[in-house]
């Protein structure tokens, strides 16, 4: 086999010189790229925001669905070092402009962003459904918008939930099926309801709250008539402190079965909450 002649070797050997110092000035000055590094979160929720955008100088940065596990880290990069601005927008949130200095290199902000949510939007009513469980009544909250579409995608507004559940009755006494001009009967539970928020990408209503069945009077009859109470914060003009002293007030009036006296209350602060009312008949009892 012929060996390389001596010039053949130095050619090579330049050529990889050559080739190596391409690479270190390529890495040089990846490493000194400058970029932003950040997290963007639901102020209610601590879950992603939906439909993100992040923009400084004239990098921009797209962000839908993130993941199941939560909020994950935002990226610019090619930016350049100095003083900037951070502009963070969604539908139906509040935009942010974050002042920020650039040091070549990565930069990160030190907490998460909290993005506040203004509204759900073209929300005219609320359709609940239903399930019962040995822990009790599992109701699923989906909101439904002007066009009678449901709203899908929507900021986390800290919602408060409240419920009368009353044995479903017909001629006085507990319905054993489902029918139709059925009436209230012994109230067996009234209060408010915890409820969660479910971040996971493929869900599309978000909402769910429990009816606890250890904080029902204990009944065996099936069915159930439940009142619901959904009060829509504008976080803008109500804190959760003040929402939850203003539902104190308004607590005492809950009496009779139109709502009438907490409705007359709530009807005060208007322009700073909406408040839904809706009944569900023929529920099937929960675990008792």
């Amino acid at each position: 086999m012929r060996r390389p002649s001596k010039p053949a070797i130095v050619i090579m050997v330049v050529a990889g010189v050559i080739i190596l110092t391409v690479v270190a000035l390529a890495v040089s000055l990846a490493s000194k790229d400058t970029s932003l590094q950040f997290m963007v979160r639901d102020g209610t929720s601590k879950a992603w925001v939906w439909d993100l955008t992040a923009r400084a100088e004239n990098r921009t940065s797209l962000s839908f669905f993130q993941s199941d596990a939560g909020p994950v880290t935002q990226k610019l990069t090619h930016l350049s070092p100095g003083q900037a601005t951070l502009f963070l927008s969604a539908p139906d949130y509040q935009e942010q402009a974050i002042p920020v200095v650039l040091r070549r290199g990565v930069n990160r902000l030190a907490s998460p962003v909290e993005m506040t949510g203004l509204e759900i939007p073209k929300l005219d009513h609320w359709i609940i459904f239903e399930k019962a469980g040995d822990q009790g009544i599992i109701c699923e909250l989906r909101p439904v918008g002007t066009d009678g579409k449901a709203v899908v995608n929507h900021p986390c507004l800290p919602l408060w939930v409240a419920s009368r559940v009353s044995v479903e009755t017909k001629d006085g006494l507990p319905v054993q099926n489902e029918t139709e001009k059925a009436a209230r009967g012994a109230e067996l539970f009234r209060g408010q309801m915890p409820w969660k928020w479910d971040p996971t990408p493929e869900t599309l209503y978000r909402y769910t709250a429990l009816i606890a069945a250890a904080r029902m009077k204990p009944d065996s009859s099936p069915y159930r008539v439940i009142d619901y109470l959904i009060v829509v914060p504008d976080p803008l003009q109500i804190s959760p402190e003040e929402l939850d002293a203003l539902m104190r007030r308004a607590w005492t009036g809950w009496a009779g079965p139109d709502m009438s006296g907490i409705a007359a209350e709530l009807d005060k602060g208007k322009s700073r909450l909406r408040y839904f009312i809706s009944t569900s008949w023929n529920v099937k009892a929960g675990g008792q």
